[in-house]
């Protein structure tokens, strides 16, 4: 079962913040700690435009997770693949006691779709969008 985390950092519209964390990821890869790639995505979340990343759960809990980088974020978006290669959203806070909220299956939609939704990713390196279908 594949499970992957997509996330935004503090202070994301400022262009030296994310070079740092950039190289935060650069250097867990060049010390053997980040095990797979860390993709750049673009996506809104509740109609805020944000700079998002896409990484595997054992190197968000590894290296991103504690790193600072995440201390005022709300939430992240935990993904794993289900039933028939499905894959399935999860909403998980990160202050407070929220329960996690399923927002159901993590989908590909045309771009001309995107209007019609709140929240989605979109994922550069293969030109697709993807929405949650509980996220819109």
């Amino acid at each position: 079962m594949s499970a992957y985390v997509i996330f935004a950092i503090d202070n994301d519209d400022d262009l030296h913040t994310n070079a740092k964390f950039m190289r935060h990821m650069d250097e867990a890869r060049a010390m053997g700690k980040l095990k797979g790639n860390c993709v750049l995505c673009i996506g809104s979340y509740n109609d805020v435009l944000e700079r998002s990343y896409l990484v595997s759960a054992y190197d968000f809990v590894n290296v991103v997770a504690d790193s600072g980088y995440l201390d005022n974020q709300e939430s992240i978006l935990s993904l794993e693949t289900g039933y028939k290669g499905r894959t399935y959203a999860t909403l998980r806070y990160r202050k407070g006691n929220a329960d996690p909220i399923s927002l159901g299956e993590f989908r590909s939609i045309s771009p001309y779709e995107i209007g019609e939704h709140r929240s989605w990713t979109y994922r550069p390196d293969l030109g697709i969008y993807f929405v949650a279908d509980g996220g819109q």
